[in-house]
């Protein structure tokens, strides 16, 4: 079995950017890694936002000591045996190619962590176990997608696991790895698309291991995919089109929301 925890990240008032990323590996690999962790961390459950800006649990260290620790658990991670993706998405782009949708791309993002995932298992040739922090909010939706998801995919049904897990950053070191990596996933697009402009150094740090990477989806992503919409290819290739899915509402007596949208590609 092969272990993968994931986490999310995105700028503070989620307008800008938005990520997940995973890690995977086995599960020697995390105890070697998380043993470490934990003695550098301390007493306190790490979280990526609130050291790097002085809040929270870090609001009364003084900041060189927080960045030492940013530094010093980036280090751990890229030591590791452990690999992993970070997927980041420019919310301003999708707004400007599909203004006043439905806020798709967390599950876009979390769709990609779980095709990597995927393919960590086969080329292993096991099963992975993933396990991710999302909010309550989320929660249904995503073990929702990820059921439907690995239903309707014969690789994905014989390499995921038949459940997902979900804790908090708070009780899982692993997940606190997961959120570094989340975090400087939308930190390298915000610094694209974003009114600061350079690369971090502990990105380049877990660059540098070529067991890290993070993929960026912007305007040009958005407008070749309105482009498949536009031209029937993506209604052809899915089996069905918005028509069918305003049906469905109608005959379930349904609003249009997330869940529901889920249920209805469940349905198909």
């Amino acid at each position: 079995m092969i272990y993968a925890y994931g986490d999310d990240g995105a700028d503070e008032q989620r307008q800008r950017v938005v990520s997940v990323a995973i890690i995977a590996g086995r599960e020697g690999w995390w105890q070697e890694a998380e043993a470490e962790w934990q003695v550098r961390c301390g007493h306190i459950p790490f979280h990526a936002t609130d050291c790097e800006s002085n809040r929270g649990d870090y609001a009364n260290t003084p900041h060189e000591q927080n960045k030492a620790l940013f530094r010093d658990l980036t280090g751990i991670l890229a030591a590791s045996k452990l690999g992993g993706i970070g997927i980041a998405l420019d919310l301003q782009a999708q707004e400007k190619i599909f203004p006043n949708r439905l806020q798709l791309v967390y599950y876009r993002a979390f769709l990609e962590c779980l095709e990597r995932a995927a393919n960590v298992a086969e080329h292993e040739d096991d099963v992975i176990k993933i396990t991710f922090d999302v909010s309550t909010e989320n929660e249904y939706n995503a073990g929702s997608l990820y059921s439907v998801t690995r239903s309707g995919d014969a690789r994905l049904a014989k390499r995921l696991d038949s459940e997902i897990g979900f804790t908090t950053w708070r009780n899982s070191s692993r997940v606190q790895m997961a959120d570094l990596l989340a975090f400087e996933s939308w930190k390298a697009l915000d610094h694209t698309v974003g009114p600061i402009k350079r690369t971090r150094k502990s990105w380049e740090v877990l660059r540098a291991t070529q067991r890290f990477e993070t993929l960026a989806y912007g305007e040009e992503w958005f407008s070749s995919l309105k482009a498949h919409i536009d031209s029937g290819e993506l209604e052809k290739k899915a089996g069905f089109n918005e028509s069918d899915y305003l049906q469905w509402l109608n005959d379930k007596k349904r609003k249009h929301n997330m869940s529901n949208l889920i249920s209805f590609l469940g349905s198909r």
